[in-house]
């Protein structure tokens, strides 16, 4: 009965179940291997219910302490801010390997699907798993997508809707023994045409429509002591950009850009158990992604004529090890090494390379009301890039460098009350496009810093059918050394500069509570964001002291789940105070306050069919924005009104 009440009890974000889970099976005696001493922020587990949401952004837009910035439409960029540090500070990891894009350092979570992903998880500070990579140490604040389980057998989805939007999926899984094949392909069509209110008039989004196809092949097995996995993923796309919506003249669209992408990578990982104190973990990737990005002047005369080509590729490797020197103190040793380049037909022609090397030594003691861990993390990069007119290769102000430190505490003085705390300094590298594509780069950038500070309350509860948790958690960061553009002489030209401050107090709220009596079952989430995130650059200046842009002082969200027999119903309002889209807040830069509800309500079949097996049929209805709220997450992109999704899903 506890069990089911906790699984209920996080369900309600997406309705799904969510659970606390260790990344090693706890395959020894020693206790260091199973207590976690860092738990993350948010965690949900996505099962095969009505209708789970089709974009990780859809579930992360829920968490605490969470900005997903959408451009609008199913195609539209989705990026994700985690308490004000930027999207640029947080890493996002597909089976603990990260996913890397050296040119803009910014992660379109819109190109990953729901369908093949198990656990979403958000850790706001340290993770303090063992056997991590280098480069976890080192993000701000990171995603972790995990593998959903694969279960042996063919399943059908499609989901379909508003703005003409079709979305296919199929998958096959065999067990081949000692080994696990999976094979997945997903479809995405819309034309991205929904109505919204501009000024005084209501208009139709245009060039907003998206075709996409996701392929991917995983294959994994099991060893004496340990385990492998291989990972194939390739997505292509062609879609538009319907810009910003501005007062123009009668007769000339709103833009006309287009951008067709073709991404590529392949991964795997092979964690062994050497001795019962001794483990390795191995992992390894190549990604290689084209964008061709084209504004079709001839459609739009108003737009600059750009016809870009871009080629990124990289290559990844990671050795992580990790010793238990007497139960329960741990030690752990990772080093990575990424190389990436970048070829382009853009601004000057500029074609750069980047090598890091990274890493990290961590230690951990974990007793069972008492636990601690700490780190030191270093990153290193090397830069070099050809430009022609200044006669070739030039290493000139290319080399950059970071440490990073970190200690974690934890302690649960009674069963139902969990205290942690945690500090730690993180930083990034300026992207490609920081330094060489900006036309007026600035090769001698130094990385940007952040310096985190945080704490973390959690208490439980049970009373009969009852179940409650609560979780506080209040934090500060301070970021400096801030890459910033500049403007020149035009909205086209800029410069790259390190300046600014920021100063960042949050305070992060969640509670819940589950009934259950027997088969019917209710699920009820709270979750509350206070963000102060002031910038204090230039004393005297119109900026000073004033919220940085994008970021709201108030957010949260409510979520509902109910579940009888094969049904299940969920509702989940999320609401997002006052922003600004500059650092000055004065009303030319004013976003609105805006509150949007999402409901779905669906069913799962059982049918018989010949040989014993069992037909599994789930049929679901979801509907977005259910009061046609007209609100913007980004200044001058308007987002859709009320859309209504149809999903069925069929598992032989």
């Amino acid at each position: 009965m506890r069990n089911k009440l906790v699984i209920i009890l996080l369900t309600a974000s997406c309705a799904a179940a969510a659970q606390e889970a260790d990344t090693l099976a706890p395959a020894s005696v020693y206790s260091v291997k199973t207590l976690p001493v860092v738990k993350a922020s948010e965690q949900v587990f996505l099962p095969s219910l009505t209708a789970p949401p089709t974009q990780i952004a859809d579930i992360l837009r829920n968490f605490t302490g969470v900005q997903v910035k959408d451009y609008g439409g199913v195609g539209g960029l989705k990026t994700v801010n985690v308490r004000s540090l930027g999207s640029e500070h947080v890493g996002v990891f597909i089976d603990g390997i990260q996913v890397d894009n050296a040119q803009n350092m910014q992660v379109d979570l819109g190109r990953f699907s729901a369908n093949e992903i198990g656990m979403v998880s958000l850790y706001s500070g340290q993770k303090s798993a063992r056997l991590q990579t280098a480069s976890e140490y080192i993000c701000g604040a990171a995603v972790h997508l995990e593998s959903a389980s694969p279960r042996s057998g063919l399943r059908a989805r499609i989901r379909g809707g508003s703005f003409g939007t079709i979305n296919p999926s199929l998958s096959w899984v065999k067990d081949l023994g000692h080994m696990t094949l999976s094979i997945s392909g997903e479809y995405l069509g819309s034309n991205g045409r929904y109505k919204y209110q501009c000024f005084d008039t209501t208009l139709v989004r245009e060039n907003g429509d998206i075709k996409s196809l996701r392929l991917e092949t995983k294959l994994s097995g099991k060893l004496t002591g340990g385990q492998w996995n291989l990972h194939l993923y390739s997505y292509g796309s062609e879609r538009g950009f319907p810009g910003p919506v501005i007062r123009r003249a009668a007769g000339f669209p709103f833009s006309a850009e287009r951008q067709a992408d073709q991404d590529l990578f392949v991964q795997g990982g092979w964690v062994q158990k050497w001795t019962s104190r001794y483990s390795t973990a191995l992992r390894l990737k190549y990604s290689n992604s084209y964008t061709h990005y084209n504004t079709h002047p001839e459609k739009n005369p108003m737009a600059l004529p750009y016809n870009l080509h871009y080629r990124q590729q990289s290559g990844y490797l990671s050795l992580a090890q990790s010793l238990i020197l007497a139960d329960p103190w741990s030690v752990d040793f990772s080093a990575d090494i990424r190389h990436s380049a970048l070829d382009s037909d853009a601004g000057q022609s500029v074609t750069p390379r980047r090598t890091e090397i990274s890493g990290a030594l961590a230690t951990r003691l974990a007793w069972e009301k008492f636990r601690a861990s700490a780190h030191i993390a270093y990153l290193g990069a090397w830069d070099r890039f050809d430009t022609p007119s200044a006669g070739g290769w030039s290493r000139e102000n290319a080399f950059r460098e970071a440490w990073m430190p970190s200690l974690n505490l934890f302690y649960s003085p009674f069963k139902w009350l969990e205290l942690s705390a945690f500090a730690r300094r993180s930083y990034r590298l300026p992207s490609f496009n920081d330094l060489y594509y900006s036309l007026m780069g600035n090769s001698a950038l130094s990385p940007e810093s952040a310096l985190q500070i945080g704490a973390d309350i959690r208490a439980r509860a049970s009373f009969g059918r009852w179940s409650m948790a609560f979780r506080l958690s209040p934090y500060y960061n301070l970021v400096t050394d801030k890459i910033v553009a500049i403007p020149t002489s035009s909205q086209f030209r800029w410069t790259m500069l390190n300046i600014g401050k920021v100063d960042v107090t949050g305070l992060d709220a969640k509670a819940e509570a589950g009934y259950s009596h027997g088969k019917f079952n209710i699920g009820m989430v709270l979750r509350y964001t206070f963000q102060s995130a002031l910038d204090h650059s230039t004393p005297g200046s119109q900026t000073w002291g004033n919220q940085i842009p994008y970021i709201p002082r108030h957010s949260g969200s409510v979520s509902l789940s109910a579940f009888w027999r094969n049904w299940n119903a969920a509702w989940d309002t999320v609401v997002t105070g006052e922003r600004w889209s500059r650092s000055a807040n004065t009303s030319d830069y004013y976003i609105r306050p805006w509150t949007v509800s999402d409901a779905s309500v669906g069913r799962k079949f059982d049918l018989p069919v010949p040989k014993g097996r069992v037909l599994e049929i789930t049929a679901g209805l979801a509907c977005r924005n259910i009061f046609n709220h007209q609100y913007q997450i980004v200044q001058g992109y308007p987002m859709p009104g009320t859309s209504v999704m149809i999903n069925l899903s069929v598992c032989y």
